[in-house]
């Protein structure tokens, strides 16, 4: 892979009054290669834009190269020198996807980060490819987070777990019952009701669309759900 061309063909896209004209014939050129030159070029651009939407695209491409296992390194050995927690947080939902062998690992340690997107980052990772053993950290998340929407993100990514391993039903069924009964916050009593919902296929009045917009009154939803889960722990 010449490195010359592709930083020509960058130039180019990055001139182009909207880079969805010329993302994809780049993206093809800049995937070609899984090249440790290539990579660092590839993060360094990443770094450098400013265009978000063409940002979303670089990241993807990340996702998108074929040596998993040699991108994971590569970008794991990105991550401890790295001081942009956005950067940070992108890097960690990389390897999720790309299911690198070190990302559990990863994201258990910075689920208690005082950082707000390596928190949220770590959780929705777990959920991605965690398993039973993962639920007590997503517990402790759906407990203490201090943001609402986090605590929400801890029991969306027990629902996600559990698709996986159904055998996670009463543990996560557990947690949730313990945790809903003093929230009060919207968006984490949301999270749990809908949880609960996919879990027992029931309609406890919080309504999930297609787009994943969710509506419905949340304070009638908690005492239906807490009515349910006392019928199904007892």
């Amino acid at each position: 892979m010449n490195i010359n061309l592709l930083k020509e063909k960058y130039l180019e896209l990055i001139k182009m009054e909207d880079t969805d004209d010329g993302i994809f014939d780049f993206g093809d050129l800049l995937l070609e290669s899984d090249d440790e030159k290539v990579l660092e070029f590839h993060y360094e651009i990443i770094k450098s834009t400013k265009d978000k939407y063409l940002l979303t695209d670089l990241l993807t491409f990340f996702v998108k190269r074929k040596d998993k296992n040699k991108v994971g390194n590569f970008l794991v050995k990105k991550y401890d020198k790295e001081q942009n927690v956005s950067l940070k947080s992108e890097i960690i939902k990389i390897l999720g996807e790309i299911k690198y062998s070190g990302t559990e690992e990863l994201a258990v340690k910075e689920i208690k980060s005082p950082e707000y997107e390596l928190r949220y980052a770590s959780i929705i990772v777990l959920g991605w490819i965690g398993n039973s053993k993962d639920l007590g950290y997503l517990n402790e998340r759906m407990l203490n987070d201090p943001e609402g929407t986090l605590r929400q993100c801890g029991a969306a990514a027990m629902r996600q777990i559990w698709f996986r391993h159904k055998s996670t039903k009463l543990k996560i069924t557990q947690y949730i019952n313990s945790a809903i009964r003093n929230e009060t916050n919207p968006d984490a009593l949301t999270g749990m009701i809908i949880t609960i919902q996919d879990l027992y296929r029931k309609k406890l009045g919080i309504k999930e669309s297609h787009y994943g917009d969710l509506s419905g009154d949340v304070t009638k939803a908690k005492e239906k759900c807490i009515k349910e889960l006392d019928k199904i722990l007892s």
